[in-house]
């Protein structure tokens, strides 16, 4: 007998399974493919060091032992008592395109996103999408729009914006909302919808979710919107949200490695050209330019001791809470999340940074919670393959971030989106929120204590501290690195003390949450 397990690369939905005692258990929900087990479950704790540090270790495995995942764009193969895993999508070998026209690349953008969403608007009929004030969600409405309007039919775009008014802080802008009706307004057959912050708890968030995905959620301060704007999309009779979130990393690539690449492989008048540009253009000092510059050629050592020197702080600790300890014993160190991407061109480092992340589980939560499903233009094979065929001073043409997408979407997109600057900041107001928790989150913290595991994989001392938080101490780490490293803990937490404590595999830990005031 040969059985074939297989899933698409834009890992829309989840596929598990598991090899015991000579019988092969596969699903796509992890509680019922646990239920079929005949062994206890275990946590597989190298999974949940690298989760935590940001790294990764294996595109395979999941939060329990023996448990894996069928990656996204991937077939698993059991035959004969083997389990052989093979990939049909690696597109980090996709050639580069040599255009002699440097226009021909924003042409070949919209073409290739416009396919997408077609393909995906002829599949649902009832969509909306998710339109923040950046450029991914914004090019995807407008193509959206634009295809829609040919059989004359409306769009529903959906904006969070902040309940609380919040002042904007260097390079972010922190309400989405006036960006995002210029998009609406643009397009006569967008219903635009805003949904405001605040509606439901963090900590109800993180137990429904992690409960329904059987895995910690990763940026919690994010799911109140998310959540809401479901809601709101289904009793509007919107079954399909289209979303952006790998823009950044394929349609509006910002293409800040560029100097580095070209350094890297020796294109010296190539990069003397950009290094001008995006010295010209305000985007880099000559600092950064000539750290760009150096860094790639310099050993590992070398860069590490210049970092130190410079007093900066290791990407680990900046967005980690793991235990040194635990760290330790997982050979992950201070500097752990530099090394995973050190040394890696600007394609492989994409292609790494996009399969880091498997948001099959989540979004089937998703559609569990909220009977909403989400889909994503911009993962998009053809459009992923197309980005990563860009050459990479494209994204940063006459030294201006994310040039292919805003020459692509010239006259789809007001002038104040297509040229904004700033990246928007979600869940702006978050702080505000998290304060009326802040005494569930010091009783959650209590109870952290005298959980075993959560005592040797987080480091309770340093949230503790972050629980003592004032305005200036949030400012210096800054806003959204802040409440997104301590939401993270906080949900790794829980989810492994209603691990040890037998609670989250009860079957009864996914329930929808119950809004607030």
């Amino acid at each position: 007998m040969r059985l074939v397990l297989g899933r698409d690369p834009s890992a829309s939905y989840p596929l598990f399974y598991a090899y015991e005692g000579g019988c092969f258990f596969f699903a796509t929900r992890l509680d019922l493919l646990l239920s079929l087990m005949h062994t206890s479950v275990r946590l597989n704790e190298e999974h949940i060091a690298h989760w935590l540090a940001v790294t990764s270790t294996s595109r395979y495995t999941t939060f329990f032992e023996n448990i894996f995942a069928v990656p996204p764009g991937c077939t698993v193969c059991y035959q004969g008592n083997r389990v052989h895993v093979t990939s049909f999508w690696e597109p980090e070998h996709t050639p580069i395109l040599r255009l002699r026209d440097p226009r021909e690349y924003a042409h070949g953008l919209r073409h290739m996103l416009q396919t997408a969403v077609a393909a995906r608007l002829q599949a649902h009929a009832r969509a909306g999408t998710m339109l923040s004030g950046g450029l991914d969600s914004a090019s995807v409405t407008a193509t959206a729009a634009e295809l829609l309007a040919q059989d004359e039919r409306r769009l529903c775009a959906f904006t969070a914006v902040p309940r609380e008014k919040v002042a904007d802080i260097a390079g972010r802008f922190g309400d989405e909302g006036p960006n995002a009706a210029a998009v609406a307004a643009m397009y006569p057959n967008v219903d635009h919808v805003t949904v405001s912050h605040g509606r439901h708890s963090v900590f109800d968030l993180i137990d429904c979710f992690s409960g329904a995905a059987l895995e910690p959620i990763f940026n919690p301060p994010n799911f109140d919107w998310l959540y809401e704007m479901c809601i709101i999309a289904r009793q509007r009779d919107v079954d399909t949200l289209f979303t952006g979130e790998a823009g950044n990393l394929t349609i509006s690539y910002a293409g800040m490695d560029t100097l580095s690449e070209l350094a890297r492989s020796f294109r010296w008048i190539a990069a003397v050209r950009v290094a001008l540009e995006v010295h010209r253009q305000g985007t880099m000092r000559w600092r950064g330019v000539a750290h760009s510059l150096l860094r790639p050629l310099l050993p590992a050592n070398v860069v590490l001791a210049l970092d130190h020197s410079l007093h900066r702080p290791s990407a680990t600790n900046i967005y980690s809470m793991i235990h040194p300890d635990f760290a330790k014993m997982h050979g992950i160190g201070a500097a752990a999340l530099d090394q995973f991407t050190r040394g890696m061109d600007s394609v492989s480092l994409r292609v790494k940074v996009l399969r880091r992340a498997d948001v099959g589980p989540i979004r089937e939560a998703f559609r569990e919670l909220a009977g909403v499903s989400m889909t994503d233009p911009t993962m998009d094979p053809r459009v992923v393959e197309y980005c990563l065929s860009v050459p990479v001073e494209q994204f940063v043409q006459n030294g201006i971030p994310r040039a292919l997408i805003r020459n692509a979407m010239t006259g789809r997109l007001p002038e104040q989106v297509r040229n904004e600057q700033r990246r928007e900041l979600q869940a702006a107001d978050f702080g505000y929120h998290f304060a009326k928790e802040r005494q569930v989150a010091i009783d959650e913290l209590a109870r952290m204590r005298r959980t075993d595991l959560a005592v040797r994989i987080l480091d309770i001392a340093t949230m503790d501290e972050m629980l003592q938080w004032s305005a200036a101490k949030i400012a210096d780490f800054g806003e959204a690195l802040y409440w997104a490293k301590l939401t993270r803990a906080f949900s790794l937490g829980r989810f492994l003390r209603r691990v040890q404590d037998g609670e989250l595999l009860a079957g009864n830990s996914s329930m929808a949450p119950t809004p607030q005031a």
